[in-house]
């Protein structure tokens, strides 16, 4: 995870904290919603990872039957 270029003020109220609280959670599922499989994609990348469906599979592994 990145760290955040500013620093949150230390003297915010309570009230004032939970209002910016609920507002970028509120910010964050309208995102979602939005651009949901564009997110996972850059996420997936970010993480270098494969999505499951786009997993090769090895077929030439030896299994016993």
């Amino acid at each position: 995870m990145k760290t955040l270029p500013f620093t949150i003020p230390q003297d915010l109220s309570a009230p004032v904290a939970l209002a910016l609280f609920e507002l970028l959670q509120e910010l964050t599922d309208a995102l979602w919603q939005q651009y949901e499989i564009e997110l996972i994609e850059l996420i997936m990348e970010d993480r270098n990872q494969c999505p499951s469906f786009q997993q090769a599979f090895d077929f030439n592994d030896d299994l016993s039957f």
